[in-house]
């Protein structure tokens, strides 16, 4: 359960070979490439490959035909890709593939688009098929203008208010409810003035296809193109299939093959090669457990060494981050990734989100079988959709209904578990309240609910602190380890406090005494207000001493302030917590007021009582399930991560990815 152990692998080799090692790098899911250059000076003897890919035209060529046919090629089966000799040979049967392609896809598109038109045109000129009167000799008319198109109703009704001018006027043929379609006609001379009143009515026009006859001759004429355009469509189509049924095998395993050459080729933009000679070299990662199978892959090709070296040797480079955690904890590292993978040398915090955030997530949505439903409900997500929120929702549904058993809640109802409970009070003794393990009705419990969410917060958060001065330790940044304020002096500070706190309010003890304040209290503050100088003396820095104390004093003095009203809001927020255990039980107390106003003895029965169950409960698991678990990662997130966790690392991304 942390970030794998990387190593740096460095191939040189004769360019000759750099085909077979670029293969034998994208093998496996166990390398990652590094721009090679970056390991060199301007003025170094090396310089970048930035060769032509020989591939690329022809899989373009390939694809754009495919796309203009809208064929799809088969899906690629490891090791059916076909072994090429003769690349020439390749490129001449792709360019006649092609060339054939695009004459049946252009024949089968004609035919389409003919088909598309002219049932658009012949939509529009059904409008007008009332209309006795030859289109040609209304296109031809040398002195007046004709308007075609269509007015919204209401529209149409306001011609009346230019009855004074003659060329106002529309010659209604069709109608439906919401537009009636016609034409009006104006001199030359007049015909703007009119197209303007028109357009201020929302006339919409339309542009009637040339032709000669009347509307309901042209409709027939173009029923007829339309058939005509179908069967050169089925004919077009038909020539398509038994082409590409005779082709597809070969195109397909060609097509996968260009695809893989090219890809591959384009790796060699990672690849560095001496100005003068004929070598090579790369660079990459490996996983420490896969690098000496690795190396024995690439040493086995002629001509090729392959070095494995400690990531610490690479200076500049940071190590790509793998992630390894246990089925519990995998689901979360959805969430991790959501705020950033961490550092290579910072502490994993997946496995800490997995806990926390189902413990918390529970708590806060404590019920048994809204719980059950919502498992359900992610497992569904996941196995079908292959959503990862699935798995996560899954995982918090049984949290939801362990912590609902111990809550007694059961869709609500708050006495179901009752005879549960007692039995096992029989069995252990544990006490209970009024028949429950925890009475959510009572008052004491409430508050008890309150402080304990405030607990949980303060454990959490010197947990947080815990695992920053761990982390800080692993990346040597011994200042922040020792004086931050997630740091050794701020977790004696705050744990301090914690523990005067817990003393005064609940044990009602006074533990302040003159040596516990100065040691646990004052010294850790005037720690994290040095932390700085501090640091740097201890890291072995030369300057470390403030250049102006007073700007170093008062800076300092206001983000100590800072750091303090972070403690308290970081705590009180987990307030929360407690507060959603109340508004769960609030929320089915509205659901079951509503569910009991309709009579058990009316007409329906019990029938609307379980119906308006049954729906806030649906209601309140989804809108529940949706805050709670925004609720939890905002707690995760800013109350927690913001004191250990930097979120800066780069992905592992395995060549083999780079070359599909």
């Amino acid at each position: 359960m942390a970030v794998t152990s990387m190593r740096l692998v460095n191939v040189t080799g004769s360019l000759s070979r750099l085909g077979e090692v670029l293969e034998a790098c994208c093998s496996g899911e166990d390398f990652q490439f590094e721009q090679a250059m970056s390991f060199f000076g301007d003025k170094s003897d090396f310089m970048p490959i930035n060769d032509e890919n020989p591939f690329s035209a022809n899989l373009t060529r390939l694809k754009n035909a495919l796309d203009e046919a809208g064929l799809t090629v088969l899906p690629c089966e490891q090791g059916a890709l076909p072994q090429v000799t003769d690349w020439e040979q390749v490129g001449t049967y792709v360019e006649e593939l092609s060339t054939q392609l695009r004459e049946l896809g252009s024949d089968l598109t004609a035919a389409r688009s003919g088909i598309e038109q002219t049932t658009l045109e012949l939509e529009q000129l059904r409008h007008f098929t009332q209309l006795d009167v030859r289109l040609q000799d209304i296109f031809e008319c040398e002195y007046i203008k004709v308007r075609f198109g269509r007015l919204p109703k209401e529209s149409y009704s306001k011609l009346k208010y230019y009855s004074d001018n003659p060329y106002i006027m529309l010659m209604p043929c069709d109608t439906d409810k919401d537009y009636v379609w016609g034409m009006y006609l104006a001199p030359i001379d007049n015909i703007a003035d009119v197209d303007r009143i028109f357009q201020s009515l929302l006339w919409e026009r339309m542009h009637l296809p040339e032709a000669t006859g009347t509307p309901a001759e042209e409709c027939e004429a173009m029923e007829q193109r339309i058939v005509s355009f179908c069967n050169d469509e089925t004919d077009a189509a038909r020539g398509l299939n038994v082409f590409w049924k005779e082709n597809r095998e070969r195109c397909s395993s060609l097509y996968h093959l260009l695809d893989k050459s090219s890809s591959t080729f384009e790796l060699r933009r990672y690849v560095a090669k001496y100005k003068d000679g004929d070598k090579f070299f790369l660079a990459g990662w490996v996983a420490a457990s896969d690098a000496a199978a690795f190396s024995d892959r690439l040493g086995s090709i002629p001509h090729v060494e392959c070095e494995v070296e400690n990531p610490n040797t690479a200076e500049g480079h940071s190590p790509p981050v793998k992630l390894k955690n246990g089925f519990f904890s995998r689901p979360f590292e959805f969430y991790v990734s959501m705020y950033g993978l961490p550092d290579y040398h910072e502490a994993d915090p997946t496995p800490f989100v997995a806990i926390t955030y189902f413990i918390l997530f529970g708590i806060m949505f404590a019920d048994l079988g809204q719980g059950l439903i919502l498992s359900l409900a992610g497992i569904i997500m996941w196995k079908w959709k292959g959503m990862a929120l699935g798995r996560i929702i899954g995982i918090c549904g049984i949290s939801s209904a362990i912590c609902g058993v111990l809550m007694g809640s059961v869709f609500g109802f708050e006495h179901w578990l009752d005879p549960f409970w007692q039995w096992v009070h029989e069995k252990t003794g544990v006490p209970l309240n009024e028949g429950k393990l925890i009475n959510i009705e009572d008052s004491n419990v409430v508050n008890m609910l309150i402080y304990a969410a405030i607990g949980i917060g303060a454990a959490l958060v010197i947990c947080a602190m815990i695992i920053g001065i761990y982390s800080n330790l692993k990346q040597k940044h011994y200042g922040n380890a020792l004086f931050g304020q997630n740091g050794l002096a701020g977790l004696i500070f705050y744990s301090s406090v914690v523990y005067a706190a817990v003393n005064m309010l609940v044990l009602g003890r006074n533990p302040l005494n003159l040596g516990f304040i100065l040691l646990c209290i004052v010294l850790p503050l005037v720690l994290i207000f040095l932390r700085e100088p501090l640091g740097e003396l201890i890291e072995g820095k030369e300057h470390w001493l403030p250049e102006n104390f007073l700007d170093f004093f008062m800076q300092n003095f206001f983000e100590l302030f800072e750091v303090l009203l972070s403690y308290v809001s970081n705590t009180v927020s987990f307030l929360r917590v407690g507060a959603f255990i109340l508004v769960h039980y609030g929320m089915m107390t509205v659901v079951f007021t509503l569910a009991e106003m309709p009579s058990k003895d009316g007409p329906l029965g019990i029938a609307p009582f379980i119906i308006i169950v049954v729906i806030g409960n649906i209601i309140i698991t989804v809108l529940e399930g949706l805050l709670v678990g925004i609720q939890g990662l905002r707690l995760e997130f800013y109350e927690m991560f913001s004191r250990f966790y930097s979120g800066t690392g780069r992905p592992f991304t395995p060549a083999r990815q780079l070359s599909k």
